[in-house]
């Protein structure tokens, strides 16, 4: 079997996000309720991470490792970025999204 990506490259891009989505988001764990809850956690830096990095793969979908996340996280989006922000406005619904074009090259704020 092989290894996770997180695994593989702990210290590789995204590692923290498709490693928190396969925990929460497989199809076999599926538990968006969890991952919500664990969200709203401002002071824990494994979920400042996750964010930081979700907002940056939403910034350029293209960064992102791979079919990595897709093939561990299954969704009906037709696209990662599609996914991403769904995924997004599920987690931080209570705090506006903020996010620039995709391809404007502006950082989000947040």
């Amino acid at each position: 079997m092989e290894e996770f990506y997180w695994v593989r490259n702990p210290g590789g891009p995204f590692a923290t996000l498709i490693r928190i989505a396969t925990t929460y988001l497989h199809p076999e764990a599926d538990d968006l309720e969890s991952l919500q809850r664990l969200a709203q956690r401002e002071n824990d830096t494994e979920m400042r991470v996750f964010k930081a990095e979700l907002r940056a793969a939403l910034q350029d979908p293209a960064r992102l490792p791979g079919d990595e996340l897709s093939k561990h996280v299954r969704y009906e989006d037709g696209s990662p970025e599609a996914f991403l922000r769904r995924l997004w406005e599920q987690l931080y619904l209570r705090k506006p999204a903020r996010l620039p074009a995709p391809g404007s090259g502006v950082p989000a704020a947040g």
